[in-house]
């Protein structure tokens, strides 16, 4: 890598962990964005680990889970935190996603054991980048509820 593109990228990384800025070259916004666990993602996560599977842990979401659930659509963000897994898609299948989910040992054990999981992360371009320092357990989530403001103010050195 040249040193005038690991410039470019050195400086492009120290925008979007603060307020964000439009890349200089497609001019795409850019930011990494924090986002806490929140009490619909408890509950979907609680649902998944209580709804029926096959024999391998996968559940079909879109065909079995309540309405809150999937119109919520906070159930795929639970794999930033590694609590839950979504099922390969099969090469003969024409869907974008399969819609199997299951629970992971982690998912499971932050469930029914206590386990405690970082209470933010911090993502760009879908991508996890961080987690912040200070855990959550499933109970302290049921105090925390989804805030757009939140998500839009946080900074990734906020960790």
């Amino acid at each position: 890598m040249t040193n005038d593109l690991r410039s470019l990228r050195d400086s492009w990384r120290i925008a979007i962990e603060h307020d964000g800025s439009h890349c200089p070259v497609c001019d795409r916004w850019g930011r990494i964005y924090g986002r806490s666990i929140n009490e619909t993602m408890a509950k979907s996560l609680v649902w998944l680990c209580q709804a029926p599977s096959d024999n391998l842990g996968w559940v079909d979401v879109p065909s079995t889970a309540p309405r809150w659930l999937v119109r919520s659509n906070q159930l795929p963000t639970l794999k930033w935190w590694g609590l839950v897994e979504r099922e390969p898609r099969s090469e003969d299948s024409d869907a974008k996603y399969s819609g199997m989910w299951r629970p992971t040992d982690l998912g499971k054990d932050f469930v029914y054991s206590g386990v405690r999981v970082p209470k933010k992360v911090f993502t760009y371009n879908n991508v996890v980048e961080g987690h912040s320092s200070e855990t959550v357990s499933l109970p302290e989530c049921f105090k925390e509820y989804f805030s757009y403001t939140e998500v839009m103010n946080s900074r990734f050195s906020d960790r």
